[in-house]
């Protein structure tokens, strides 16, 4: 499997493409009006995400974007959306990668406000439950 980091301009013009169809479902069932794929491919120019995509046999199978998140006594890395096919068949091989990338950038947690059903797909990889969000609207 290669994984891709998009980390700058030459990387997104040439691996958004693989991202954005994979990461398209989440946004449109998951998200709740936070951000489209637009603004995903938007922040990860601007530096603000990360953006990486997984590729096994020439194909991409699974995309993800991040954050980095400075709180007073930590560096967390948030998952703002993770989608792609067969995420159980090469979740392991992808975590590992993605977790030695976070620990050399510095970050000391990786965190995701996420749906029940992907808080138990990551509690296999050592996620749990430290806040509930909950929201409000204002109209």
């Amino acid at each position: 499997m290669q994984v891709t980091f998009i980390t700058s301009p030459e990387l997104l013009a040439q691996k958004f493409h693989l991202v954005a169809p994979l990461l398209q479902p989440v946004v449109k069932q998951a998200a709740r009006g936070e951000f489209s794929v637009e603004d995903i491919k938007q922040m990860t120019a601007e530096g603000r995400v990360i953006s990486a995509v997984a590729e096994k046999d020439g194909q991409a199978v699974m995309a993800m974007a991040f954050e980095f998140v400075h709180y007073p006594q930590i560096l967390a890395v948030n998952i703002m959306a993770l989608g792609g096919h067969g995420l159980d068949a090469i979740a392991d091989e992808f975590w590992q990668a993605f977790r030695d990338w976070c620990k050399s950038a510095g970050a000391t947690v990786i965190e995701a406000s996420c749906s029940d059903a992907m808080a138990r797909m990551l509690g296999r990889y050592g996620f749990e439950t430290v806040y509930r969000v909950v929201r409000a609207g204002l109209e």
